[in-house]
Order: structure tokens, then sequence, then C-alpha cells
């Protein structure tokens, strides 16, 4: 099913909308990243959209947070708010979506306890913001048609109909995947369309209280923020003097890797794997290096490279694609296959090469050098990007409003297990 990730660059990881979670409608986030390479290679680094590059996820989305209806009696319970109980069962199912998502975008690595502890506070922290803003909603007796739930149904479920690689699936499947998600998520059609109603009463409070109070960013602080962004790129170290505070700094550091990454020299190559198992001897080592030269000299003497890697690589995900492993700059594969596959001239086939997932051979279709950094290439993502920064401080200060006024009380703490209230204006209620 596709996947449906909802982080910051910028920022803490926000709670996951999950694929049955409904989008506001406008203003559209540019895709900006892909996996460019499958598994068996250093992380699962995104490569780049030629067109788009800026992964503007600051926008706030509504998330599968919203409690649905009131559980049993005797169901533990994490938090309230304004006497609407939070139940640790929606709290667990909201932090697995989001480990589940960290661990898509950081594969084989292991979340720090640090991390993991930070992640469980935020779910927290959000499912509180989500429920102040329901409640605020509900008091403003806002109103959401039938067709606008039926319209984000179908938002919901157009999610289902392509694969991982942008696909087109057939209705049936993706119905049937649509389904097997709700099971999954232990939703009745009924809760689902109950809980999309509930997202999209949220969506038209916060347009209404604060979109619609966010104007365009203007030319000379978008001018101003490229500037700051330019000399951190160049130079990491001066985030810390040219930002405003520890955010920007953050900000800015994170960003100036994304567009460090847009302008480095890159490459576009297809490679064939052939495994080598764990604890394989030299025979098993010598047979696996002799298949792959045979393919190599099959390729030399005329066989499409890409029919070679559907029909022989190991490296299921990129095989289906003929081999391609998309655009990638230095940094991200291993060494041995990233030396191999930067020196290689343009068609020329390389010799086996060994790494730590068995024995490649790679050939370079396209090569980019580096660029510079312009502003005309950048600037209508900047653009967006500074309008939804300005967007989310509104949206923080439009919360932390509703937060003082509310009576929150941590019933059982699943992050520091301890058992306070936090009526009003203190570090937990305005985090």
């Amino acid at each position: 099913m596709p996947p449906d990730p909802r982080t910051s660059p910028v920022g803490s990881p926000r709670v996951l909308a999950g694929p049955l979670g409904a989008a506001p409608p406008a203003p559209q986030v540019p895709r900006a990243l892909r996996t460019a390479f499958a598994t068996g290679f250093k992380g699962d680094s995104p490569a780049l959209n030629p067109c788009i590059f800026l992964f503007l996820s600051t926008i706030y989305y509504l998330l599968s947070t919203i409690p649905l209806y009131a559980a049993e009696v005797l169901e533990k319970t994490v938090a309230s708010v304004n006497g609407e109980t939070i139940y640790l069962s929606d709290y667990e199912s909201n932090v697995g979506n989001v480990l589940e998502e960290l661990k898509k975008t950081n594969p084989g690595a292991e979340l720090s306890p640090t991390r993991l502890r930070d992640a469980r506070s935020n779910v927290l922290q959000q499912m509180i913001d989500d429920l102040v803003l329901l409640q605020e909603a509900k008091r403003r007796s806002l109103k959401i048609y039938d067709k606008d739930v039926e319209s984000g149904i179908a938002e919901v479920k157009n999610r289902f109909k392509k694969d991982d690689l942008g696909r087109p699936v057939p209705e049936a499947e993706s119905e049937r995947l649509f389904m097997a998600e709700l099971k999954r998520q232990r939703l009745s059609y009924g809760d689902f369309q109950e809980r999309i109603k509930k997202q999209l009463m949220v969506i038209k409070l916060v347009d209404a209280e604060v979109r619609a109070r966010v104007g365009p960013a203007k030319d000379d602080e978008v001018k101003e923020f490229f500037n700051k962004l330019k000399k951190v790129v160049a130079k990491p170290a001066s985030a810390a003097q040219v930002a405003v505070n520890k955010e920007e700094e953050e900000e800015l550091t994170k960003l100036a890797q994304l567009f460090r990454d847009r302008t480095a020299e890159r490459i576009r190559a297809r490679h064939v794997l052939l495994k080598i198992p764990a604890g394989a001897t030299m025979v098993e080592k010598s047979k696996t290096l002799s298949r792959i030269k045979e393919i190599k000299k099959e390729a030399e003497a005329g066989a499409d490279f890409a029919e070679l890697a559907e029909g022989h690589s190991q490296d299921t995900e990129s095989a289906k694609r003929g081999g391609d492993l998309g655009y990638f700059i230095r940094g991200w594969m291993v060494p041995a296959f990233e030396a191999a596959a930067f020196s290689l001239p343009l068609g020329k086939i390389s010799e086996p090469v060994e790494t730590e997932f068995g024995y490649h051979i790679i050939v370079v279709e396209e090569k980019k050098a580096a660029t510079p950094l312009r502003f005309n290439e950048v600037e209508e993502d900047l653009m967006q990007y500074v309008q939804q920064r300005g967007f989310q401080k509104k949206l923080k200060e439009f919360v932390s409003k509703l937060r003082e006024k509310a009576t929150i009380k941590i019933l059982k703490d699943p992050v520091a297990d301890s058992a306070e209230k936090f009526p009003g204006d203190n570090k937990l209620n305005n985090q």
C-alpha cells in the first residue's frame, strides 16, 4: 500500500495520519523525495525529484488520533482533555504508526532510547492538540456535509490505487487493500466515515482561523532565507551564526543538506546483484563470482542489461525496474559500490564489485555534474516553504491558546509514567 509519511524535515516527527487519514485540501505538498535504490545498500537515502526537491511537509496534517466513540469503562486511559478521554490503546496504535514510518525511512537503524522517548512524547502531545481542536470545532458547530465526507473518503481510497512504484492498481485490488487496512485498524466502515468527518471538522476550523490569516510570503523574506541557506550549504558550521535562534539553526542545517544533495554531482546507474549467503565457503563465493562474470559477458556481447537484471538480479526491488537505481550522489551507496560507479565511463560495464551484499556488475547511463545553487531555480519552492513556516507558527499559537483554556490531565504518562495535572500554561501543555 502506498506509504503516507507525515514527518517534518525541520522539526520533530509528527504523528502519522496513516493511509486512512484525511489531508487538508490545499495547499498541495510538492512530492520531493523518492527512494532511489532498494534494500541492500547503505540506508535508504532519498534521491531528489529533478523538478521539485524541497520536502515541504511542514503543512499541518490532521491525524488518525482523534477518538471515535467512548471505549469500555475498564480500558486504560492516558489523558483527558476537558473531561474527554484519550485511551491507552489509541495512543499505542499511533505510536506504532510513528515507529513503523521511522523504520521505513531508516531501514535497519536502531532507535535510540532518547529518540523513542521523544517520539512517544510527541504522539501524546499531538493527540492532545487534535482533541482540543476537535472540541473547538464542535463548540462552533461547524457543519460538514455528506458530500464533503464522500470526497474525503474518495481521496483516501485514491491512495490505494497506485503501488509503491506509482503503478496503477486494479480497482478490485485497491478496494481489497482499502478494506484490509480498515480491518488492520479495527475500524468498521461507519467508524471510518466518522473519523473522516471529525478530521474534516478540524481542517475547516484550521482553514478559517489560521490558513485564511496567513498571506503569501514576501519577496524580501524569501530572498533573506535563501541567502542564509546558501551560506549554510557552503559552510555547514555557519548555521549557528546566521540563524536567529536554535530552532532556525536546526531548520537551516537540515534544509541545507537537501540543497547540498540536490546540487551535488550525481549519476544514474543499473546493476545486477548476486548475493553471497552468510557463511558462504570460498567455493560458493567462487561459483557466484563466475556466474556474475558470465552475465557480464552476455551484456558485453549485446544482451540488454535491463533484461539481464530482471532475469538474474537478486536485488528484487531494482530488478523490477531492470536494475535501475535512479540518480544517486556520493555518500548514498556503500563505499566499494560508490567508488566503482563514479569511476565508470558512460555505458561501460564494470568488473564484478564485491560488497557486503554480494557481487555486482554496474553500468552508468547518465552523469550530471555538480551545479551552483541558483535562486531562480528554487524561488517557487522556497516561497511555499516560507509561507508554510508562517502558517505553522500561527497554528502553534492558535493551538496554544486553546490549550491554555483547557483542563488537561495526564492520568498515566506513558513516557515518564507519572500522574500529573497540567491546566493552563505550563511546559507539557504547550510543547
